[in-house]
């Protein structure tokens, strides 16, 4: 079992420094019981010898592990739903030593290989960036500020974890400082753009902080500090990853007796139809001609992990199942797609089409619409 059968009080939201699992392991909320429910008893139905290692993964205090446990957690519970039985970690006959994360076999004795992976848009500066900055967005939380919630507008990333206690301090002088009720009339009349604010800037990190009034009623019950929180524009790339997720998995695992579905949860800010074809048959380009008017025309650049300089690749992989931020809190609503790969050396089990899937034909691509993941997994849809 995962997580314990024990009372648990706790109702608040998750601090800027907790982990994922210890604040599922600890939060009451209703929500959070759904999740744990989930968890225990789909790990429950996980192979014995697998179990202690998957456990492990969640309680290792590591976000990123533990969203790729759940990940895995979820395809099992896909596929068992849907009546496929599932080897963890199987030996392939080609001996490569390698292992694919699952067997999949249908009543029909139809094989199919699965392999998971995250592919995020964030690189490691940037995830421990935004660790030192949770640091300080915690001791923001702590602040004592009974009459006022703060609006936070952050530029930039910490190079080293700013003093958090020295923020405080100056944050909470400043707070004292103002009238709640003053602020709140001047803002009726003249609109927010009157708010009090005070700068900030440490280590490479910028911050404006906006002074926003409580109702007179909430003031002084403790609630979260923070109100809002913006942390500036930055260049959005989300089909890189896809591509280069489904490129480190494609010739992995050698020649294979059954197709392989590389399954990707897409860590990203933003992400669509057309990243996901990027990452997959290569980046668009529109291409002008000559003449008058000029002529111009969308192609494919040969930059995507099914087709290359040298035309189709990587068609060991028959499918890629493509999940857009599948996480702890959303398991039953995330968009998915599983897309067949029009190359790929094997076909997959006709079974799989139940799902969200896209195919080509007549070279334009096709979408058709499946089963809700929580429509499968029994979950609720809210």
């Amino acid at each position: 079992m995962l997580c314990d059968d024990k009372t648990r009080t706790f109702q608040g939201p998750r601090s800027y420094i907790e982990s994922l699992w210890k604040y599922v392991d600890r939060s009451a909320r209703v929500e959070t019981g759904r999740v744990r429910a989930f968890l225990n008893h789909w790990i429950a139905e996980y192979p014995e010898g697998s179990r202690g290692e998957l456990i492990s993964r969640f309680k290792a205090g590591d976000d990123r592990g533990f969203t790729s446990a759940t990940f895995e957690v979820v395809l099992f519970a896909l596929l068992r739903s849907t009546g496929w039985s599932i080897t963890v970690h199987p030996d392939l006959k080609n001996g490569t030593g390698a292992h694919p994360d699952f067997l999949a076999t249908s009543s029909q004795e139809e094989s199919v290989y699965i392999e998971a992976v995250i592919a995020s848009e964030f690189s490691k500066a940037e995830i421990s960036a935004r660790k030192r900055a949770d640091v300080v967005l915690d001791a923001i939380e702590r602040v004592n500020s009974p009459d006022f919630f703060l609006d936070v507008d952050a530029e930039g990333h910490p190079d080293r974890p700013p003093n958090g206690k020295c923020l405080r301090s100056a944050l909470e002088k400043w707070l004292t400082s103002l009238d709640p009720d003053a602020v709140t009339e001047l803002t009726a009349e003249k609109g927010s753009s009157e708010l009090p604010s005070m700068k900030w800037e440490k280590k490479g990190w910028q911050i404006t902080f906006r002074a926003i009034p409580k109702m007179p009623e909430e003031r002084g019950k403790g609630q979260r500090v923070i109100c809002a929180l913006h942390e500036g524009g930055r260049f959005v790339n989300s089909w890189e990853p896809i591509r280069d997720a489904v490129k480190a998995k494609g010739n992995r695992y050698g020649d294979l007796d059954h197709p392989l579905i590389v399954a990707v949860n897409v860590d990203a800010i933003d992400v669509d139809e057309f990243d996901e074809m990027q990452g997959l048959f290569g980046e668009e380009a529109y291409v002008s001609g000559v003449g008058d008017p000029y002529p111009t025309e969308m192609r494919r650049k040969p930059t995507g992990a099914w087709y290359g300089p040298k035309g189709p690749q990587y068609t060991r992989v028959t499918a890629t199942w493509l999940f857009r931020n599948l996480n702890v809190w959303n398991l039953a609503t995330p968009a998915n797609t599983l897309y067949f790969n029009p190359w790929a050396q094997r076909s997959i089990p006709k079974s799989f089409a139940l799902f969200n899937h896209a195919r080509a034909e007549n070279d334009r691509m096709q979408w058709t619409a499946g089963h809700s993941l929580g429509q499968i997994l029994g979950l609720p849809m809210e």
